[in-house]
């Protein structure tokens, strides 16, 4: 993604529930950010789980985009470009190390 912005809070911001007004600009990308959880068959969040995403073309090729790995909570995110001719595939395995 091409625009960072970056705001920093510091302790007296916090002190006498002051409230923080600021704005921020970003530039307009062609990237969109696929979120999710993932859980496990008791309902509980799956730390380490591995979700590989693939694009499927309008031809229905299917091109490997990355892995990611879930954190504590079970989320996960990846970037992806935008295009209204294509679907995702998210491919979920379970944890390969649990504790």
């Amino acid at each position: 993604m091409s625009g960072y912005t970056e705001i920093i809070l510091s302790p007296k911001h916090f002190k006498n529930r002051d409230m923080l007004k600021t704005t921020i600009t970003i530039e307009k990308s062609d990237k969109v950010l696929l979120t999710g959880t993932i859980y496990n068959s008791r309902h509980e969040a799956s730390e380490g789980a591995v979700v590989r995403v693939s694009k499927i073309t309008g031809d229905n090729q299917r091109v490997s985009k990355g892995y990611v790995i879930t954190n504590e909570s079970g989320e996960f995110a990846i970037a992806v470009e935008k295009d209204k001719f294509a679907c995702y595939q998210l491919d979920i395995y379970e944890p390969l190390l649990t504790t």
